[in-house]
């Protein structure tokens, strides 16, 4: 899906290229990365959590600090090991296994996210910390592939929460993980994401409009134009 998305959008995607600093150049943002390459941007939409990149911005931005909790999911192709759960038989393991929340058990959950046949299954796992190779042992009776991800799934929440501004300079740089701090899941990411979108719309093409037919604007009509 987010492949065809890319295609409609008729948009150059950059891979594995970290943007290191944005600078902003009176008209442009001057975007630099990590490979060495300069992009000149009008508008620039910073849709990453801050906390967990290095982004130099001249001039500096301002947003309240912030800790993400970090969600370790862990896939593995193979078969689960029954005598771990206190079980006989893999068929009696749940699809769904939870955990209550208590640093002495080694994961949240596991699930099953592909059957390909009885003795041959992709799990996901959630936990807190790593998850080591012999503790995946003791939880597997087989192991065909294992792939790890660090995840920084959503903020610590705590009340009442201070958001960072969706407008990070009063120009056109945005950031749209502001809205984690109400809500932090792939939903509200893409409403939020949309929301960044259609505020551009409103902003940059009335701006331009503007400038074209020299009108002078009240600071409510500017106002009504960034809402």
């Amino acid at each position: 899906m987010a492949a065809g998305l890319i295609n409609h959008s008729d948009v150059l995607l950059h891979l594995n290229e970290e943007i290191k600093s944005i600078s902003y150049q009176e008209k442009f943002y001057e975007l630099n990365s990590t490979m060495g390459n300069s992009y000149l941007c009008e508008v620039t939409v910073v849709a990453t959590p801050l906390e967990e990149v290095n982004i130099h911005f001249m001039p500096l931005v301002s947003v309240p600090d912030r800790k993400l909790q970090h969600t370790h999911v862990t896939f593995v192709r193979g078969l689960l090991n029954p005598v771990c759960f206190g079980l006989q038989a893999v068929t009696d393991i749940p699809e769904l296994v939870g955990t209550i929340e208590d640093p002495n058990l080694p994961f949240s959950s596991i699930s099953i996210l592909k059957r390909y046949n009885e003795k041959d299954i992709t799990y996901k796992l959630f936990s807190r910390k790593p998850m080591t190779d012999a503790l995946l042992d003791n939880i597997f009776s087989m192991r065909k592939d294992t792939i790890r991800i660090d995840w920084g799934a959503y903020p610590f929440y705590r009340a009442p929460e201070v958001f960072a501004p969706f407008i990070l300079d009063g120009q056109h740089l945005y950031y749209v993980n502001a809205f984690e701090n109400a809500a932090s899941t792939m939903e509200t990411s893409a409403v939020a994401a949309e929301n960044v979108a259609r505020l551009i719309l409103s902003r940059y093409f009335s701006e331009a409009s503007l400038s074209s037919s020299n009108l002078r604007t009240s600071t409510e009509e500017v106002l009504h134009v960034d809402l």
